[in-house]
């Protein structure tokens, strides 16, 4: 089983020179971690392989072929108007801010999202030309979020993982972002989605119950008939690499006692970060400014050595955050730096490996405060190299790295003064105490490594995909959907069991908005010609809703309430499937819905002569589900000893009589004619499993949506079952 791996860029970046086209090795735990498994697997891994020039260049071919051919590196070779237009445009100018919860740096416009688009799709067509049966796609980042949905479309069966590496901002900043649910809905066309923490999942499961109006629990969701497995996986890194470096690499050796005679008899404080707004470089400057005035005697002690690898520089905003730690540091060494001694080393450019993890092992403090970051990396790499020391890691709130490692002495890097306090502080623990926490630390980086990050997130996809393409009985199948027509077209009696809202039209935010296009009726009429098949409309829909939709329609059998009421197709009279109830049960259900409908703006009570019903499809997604919980639990309490049940549906809590369901009214159709040779039952809510309890085993039962069902089969949405009546149709 191959894996196919998917980022923005590949592992090397092409670039010209004197001697033709080179290949620059990528650093990071991405290709740390996936390198070997795709040359284990014989995978391949799709990205951009850097700028190229405007015309076809022969040469730089050749070398992109090559590497293809000898590591599995496809390029992705975007026209270079539009990588610069997708790179700096919606990924990096509209989505890095937002999600990093910077909602007043975002920048949009209509043509960034189309170059992000046509991006998506150059890298799906790319990879659907390679693809192998069996493959296991793992697509990278928020570069890639619509490609996810696009290869689902293309390929249905394929098996699909997204990993997020960035965080999920809250669903309240989501919300602002133009195109939103294409977003969404490009990442759910995965079988597996993981982000760095549970924190970014749960923001994750508020934005699509928010926007999409999908419910999630806490691993899964239900969305066009198939499951999508949703977790919690933080990266790792490799962290013997950094060991093996320090333990036997000679240039590591000198660069790391230089840097032990250069600050002999001061503390080193380390900062390691991209030049970018979410990192915090104004703001730990300013706390280190603070620190320095605060403690007196950490002054001709302490340095500060901030490296800042410049980043998007193209970009105004980057220049302006240059601009501004240039101006920070020149202040403090301005106020407080001596002939002997300058308070802020800075470093604005890459630092060699062998330097780096020098810098990480000769470090008393790791200064690692973003004011927002998916996991932050640097963190596990000083922690790795600190194997043995007594370091001390100083750990901002806000990077996904703080929900494992709670060793670290925590901040809020917006906080200043606390701040410098904390870091006064971890500089005064006792060499011990230091030792403790950063073995503890060690510990878990070494444990979740960035191989065993890769092996998790592979199985996991490898469960989700072989729990789609082999559900079992509690999940139904896909509709084989020629085998169906086939079988209509082969009977001679048929009956055609159809719920209303959620399977021939879609869920509408008030009941009485959801009227039938009249094709919709023309198509079911249809499908009751010359009275050979029976076709019912089965819905908890009043009777005055059916009288104002279908008054005049002769042809369709009519089951109000559930099938509380039933009209027959050649008469306008409703007849009751059971004597009238009386009327008082209502005064003590009422009130208690009017409680819920003054706690829950938004929602509204809808009484039918048979059941009151709340709803709450417009109202707050998160709060009402959580009442709707607690309603239903105080109904089932108060309607213990009474006919009465209340049952959740789509957005709504019903009162109704444990009689009137859907199964009731298949032995009157039944009944009404000849022993049908061909069943079809179709809904796709609480109420219709009634429906599919008492259909036989060989009868057509369809679920449309996701999730557990006792029908036998599925649909992903009210448009999939029109086609299907449509197919059935052309055959009659």
């Amino acid at each position: 089983m191959r894996l196919v791996v998917v980022s923005n860029r590949l592992p090397l970046t092409l670039r010209g020179s004197a001697e033709g086209w080179v290949g620059e090795p990528s650093s990071g735990g991405l290709v740390t971690a996936l390198g070997p498994v795709i040359q284990r697997t014989g995978g391949l891994w799709f990205g951009w392989p850097g700028e190229g020039p405007e015309r076809a260049d022969l040469e730089r071919q050749t070398t992109l072929d090559r590497w293809e051919r000898e590591s599995g590196f496809v390029a992705v070779d975007l026209p270079r108007a539009l990588a610069t237009r997708f790179y700096q445009g919606y990924p990096n100018q509209t989505l890095w801010p937002l999600f990093h919860q910077f909602p007043s740096l975002l920048e949009y416009s209509p043509r960034s999202w189309e170059a992000y688009v046509e991006a998506n799709n150059r890298f799906r067509d790319a990879i659907v030309d390679r693809l192998e049966p069996g493959d296991l796609v793992w697509v990278h980042d928020y570069h890639l979020m619509l490609l996810p949905r696009l290869l689902r479309e293309a390929v249905p069966d394929v098996a699909i993982g997204f990993f997020l590496h960035i965080p999920f901002p809250a669903s309240e900043v989501f919300r602002i972002l133009p195109h939103r649910e294409e977003l969404l809905l490009g990442v759910l066309g995965s079988d597996y989605a993981a982000f760095q923490t549970h924190r970014h999942l749960s923001h994750f499961r508020s934005s699509i119950l928010r926007i999409l109006g999908l419910s999630s629990s806490m691993d899964r969701l239900f969305l066009e008939g198939r499951a999508v497995q949703l977790e919690a996986r933080p990266i790792g890194i490799a962290p013997e690499s950094f060991v093996g470096l320090l333990e036997g690499d000679q240039a590591v050796g000198a660069a790391l006692r230089k840097l032990r005679r250069r600050f002999e008899g001061r503390r080193i404080l380390l900062s390691v970060d991209r030049l970018d707004y979410t990192k915090g470089i104004p703001e730990r400057l300013r706390a280190y400014g603070r620190l320095l005035a605060r403690a007196p005697h950490l002054r001709g002690q302490a340095v500060l050595v901030q490296i800042a690898v410049p980043s998007r520089e193209r970009i105004p905003r980057y220049r302006e955050l240059k601009a501004q730690v240039d101006r920070l540091v020149g202040e403090i060494n301005g106020q407080y730096g001596t002939p002997e001694w300058t308070p802020v080393v800075y470093i604005r450019r890459s630092v060699s490996r062998a330097d780096l993890v020098a810098l990480y092992a000769a470090s008393d403090l790791g200064w690692v405060t973003p004011l927002r970051d998916g996991m932050n990396l640097v963190a596990k790499e000083y922690v790795a190299c600190q194997k043995d020391a007594a370091g001390v890691l100083v750990l901002s709130e806000f990077a996904g790295a703080a929900a494992e490692m709670g060793e670290a002495v925590i901040v809020n890097p917006y906080d200043e003064e606390r701040t410098a306090a904390a870091v006064e502080r971890a500089l005064a623990l006792p060499p011990e105490h230091r030792r403790e926490r950063m073995a503890a630390l060690h510990r878990r980086v070494a444990r979740n490594n960035a191989f065993a990050w890769a092996e998790r997130f592979t199985d996991s996809l490898r469960r989700a995909a072989r729990s789609r393409l082999h559900a079992g009985s509690s999940e139904p199948a896909r509709l084989p959907l020629a085998e169906a027509t086939a079988a209509f077209h082969a009977c001679r009696n048929g009956v055609l069991l159809l719920a209303y809202d959620g399977t021939l039209v879609p869920l509408a935010p008030r009941p009485a908005e959801a009227s039938p296009p009249p094709e919709l009726v023309s198509l079911l009429l249809h499908l009751g010609a010359e009275g050979r098949h029976r076709v019912a409309i089965v819905s908890g829909r009043s009777r005055v809703d059916f009288e104002r939709w279908f008054g005049d329609v002769e042809g369709l059998w009519l089951a109000a309430e559930h099938g509380a009421v039933l009209r027959p197709p050649t008469s306008h009279e409703w007849s009751a499937i059971r004597p009238s109830p009386p009327e008082d049960w209502k005064e003590h259900v009422l009130p208690v819905l009017e409680h819920y409908v003054d706690r829950t703006p938004g929602s509204f009570i809808e009484a039918k002569e048979y059941s009151l019903v709340w709803h709450y499809r417009m109202s707050d997604p998160e709060f009402s589900e959580w009442l709707s919980n607690e309603l239903v639990a105080s109904l089932e309490e108060l309607l213990a000893e009474t006919e009465l049940r209340a049952i959740r549906a789509h957005k709504s809590v019903e009162v109704k009589f444990a009689w009137a369901n859907k199964g009731e009214i298949v032995r009157h159709l039944e009944a009404a004619g000849p022993a049908p040779d061909f069943r079809l039952a179709v809904g796709d809510d609480q109420t219709d499993e009634d429906l599919f309890a008492v259909m036989p085993p060989e009868a057509w039962t369809i679920r449309v949506g996701g999730g557990p069902s006792q029908a036998r089969f599925q649909l992903g949405s009210p448009g999939d079952v029109r086609r299907m009546l449509e197919a059935m149709a052309s055959t009659s």
